[in-house]
């Protein structure tokens, strides 16, 4: 009866072994038949005619830069798969750029190390309202380039935005960072679940980052108005910046810096230490709340 029961377990794994292999084998000749057939990304350039203020960018797994024209033209330029065309058009005050939605298989054999790209070329200064959905791709604009507005959506990408925007800027991410480098800005909301979100070397209006696990940093960052930072795990950091009202909560993220003025500090941690000027009456209000970060607070005018 051993011996038979021995025989089974035996047959058992030589089976499993062979079934393994199989698969296994199944995979790397799907991967080298994939490997044989894939094309390199085509290049296709748009040439745009019309005048426009707003921008609208759709797109899914391309990054999606704004650059600066050198001979002063307006123009698209993708990098993706030959099956992909863009549409680029100037309907109303705005220039439009969009690509059809991934079919099935286009979203299951899309490959991460593909790097599609859509550049706009413009020439530099300001415009009208700025808005891009994207899904893994990044989010990228440069320094030249002001906005009105902008609204700017990814999944897994990440956002930098480098230009003066006047009015609101609205950035939502999953897994992607943040990083706004706008010298002026209007009302700032950051939204994202791990990604970090950081602010330099900008005056703002106002400023609320409400993350899970993500960052919160701000360097030389002054807001006229509240800035509000929600995060769980994250941590905040702050390097000579203020605002008219600091609130702060984290849950076992540390919060630290320096601030530029004195403030009406009210600071508590349940079970973090705790390092923080004493409380001017007089000055702004700033509440600082963990539960088992440390805070460390100084200002340096």
């Amino acid at each position: 009866m051993k011996r038979h029961l021995s025989t089974f377990v035996l047959s058992a794994l030589a089976v499993a072994a062979v079934g393994g292999l199989t698969v296994l084998r199944t995979v790397l000749v799907a991967e080298a038949a994939w490997r044989h057939d894939y094309t390199p990304l085509t290049v296709n350039t748009y040439p745009v005619s019309g005048n426009f203020t707003d921008i609208s960018v759709t797109d899914y797994y391309a990054d999606v830069q704004f650059r600066v024209s050198r001979d002063g033209s307006v123009s698209v330029v993708t990098r993706d798969a030959a099956d992909v065309t863009h549409t680029v058009r100037v309907e109303g005050n705005t220039l439009t750029v969009t690509r059809p939605e991934p079919s099935v298989g286009q979203r299951l054999f899309h490959h991460d190390d593909d790097d599609p790209e859509v550049t706009i070329y413009l020439p530099a200064g300001n415009y009208g309202a700025l808005t891009v959905s994207n899904t893994s791709g990044d989010i990228e604009s440069a320094a030249q380039l002001g906005f009105a507005s902008a609204n700017l959506t990814t999944v897994s990408g990440d956002i930098d935005l480098n230009g003066p925007v006047s009015g609101k800027i609205v950035c939502n991410t999953t897994s992607g960072d943040v990083e706004l480098r706008c010298p002026t800005a209007g009302d700032v909301e950051i939204s994202t679940t791990s990604g970090d979100a950081e602010l330099n070397d900008s005056y703002i209006q106002s400023l609320k980052v409400v993350s899970v696990s993500g960052d919160a940093s701000l360097e030389r960052v002054t807001a006229a108005g509240a800035v509000t930072i929600e995060t769980t795990s994250g941590d905040v950091e702050l390097e000579r910046s203020d605002a008219a009202s600091l609130t702060i909560s984290t849950t076992s993220g540390e919060v630290e810096g320096s601030l530029l003025t004195s403030k009406n500090f009210a600071v508590s941690s349940s079970i973090g230490r705790v390092s923080a000027p004493t409380a001017d009456p007089a000055g702004a209000p700033c509440t600082v709340t963990t539960t088992s970060g440390d805070i460390r607070l100084t200002v340096r005018p």
